[in-house]
């Protein structure tokens, strides 16, 4: 597939990555990936099983028998394992932050990184994630980096936990989403960062509406210029 089928969102947890992403896919019929959720299901399925997840050389033992079934189309990104669906726990706050401690690891990169190039062969997608633009797709059609102010952000998580029937106090979540910012931001391999041709939008003031309607317009203007 050529680079102007992928179109790529990045940045931290709770700037609207997802919904922003899985909107896109439906608006324009491509794939959404969810990044984020191959890190999760890594860390949850890695931790059920015991397995030391600052250990690199026992997660990639790990991985080497790791075969969840992916189902990704426009409208969503689920993850199934033995037969039953785990997407949603896959969200609880606590996996948020083992996935982060995995995400440090080598092998646990190369794995994720190669299961959505897979998921992109010849369709267009929208990725969403921490590292598309620069890593995973450095040469996609369209990059964008989504931010917001922390506050929002922890805000807009806990509303997401209370729909999942978690209890969470505001404050545990900023200092959890304090922590994998900086868990993030600072692995050597992979860091978060602004990809190099990305349009950044600060999404702490505006509806998913209006964040949506500057992407779409982005992409037409990125593919009437052909850049």
């Amino acid at each position: 597939m050529g680079p102007r089928s992928i179109i790529t969102i990045d940045g931290p947890a709770g700037a609207g990555k997802s919904t922003v992403g899985r909107r896109l896919a439906q608006s324009l019929g491509y794939l959404y990936l969810d990044s984020g959720a191959l890190y999760r299901a890594v860390a949850w399925q890695a931790s059920r099983l015991g397995v030391n997840l600052d250990d690199p050389e026992a997660v990639a033992r790990f991985l080497a028998g790791f075969c969840p079934e992916i189902k990704a189309d426009s409208a969503g990104f689920r993850l199934f394992m033995d037969g039953r669906e785990v997407t949603g726990e896959l969200r609880a706050d606590e996996v948020g932050g083992q996935a982060s401690r995995v995400a440090k690891i080598h092998a646990v990169r190369l794995w994720v990184n190669a299961q959505l190039r897979r998921l992109a062969d010849r369709r267009g997608v929208v990725a969403e994630g921490r590292d598309q633009g620069t890593v995973v797709f450095p040469d996609a059609g369209c990059k964008f980096y989504l931010d917001a102010s922390e506050e929002t952000r922890a805000a807009r998580r806990l509303l997401e936990l209370e729909r999942l029937g978690q209890d969470v106090a505001l404050a545990a979540i900023r200092a959890d989403l304090a922590a994998r910012d900086s868990q993030d931001k600072s692995r050597a391999e992979a860091p978060l960062t602004v990809p190099p041709g990305a349009w950044v939008i600060d999404t702490t003031n505006l509806g998913i509406d209006e964040v949506v309607k500057q992407c779409l317009a982005r992409i037409e203007m990125a593919a009437t210029n052909g850049t």
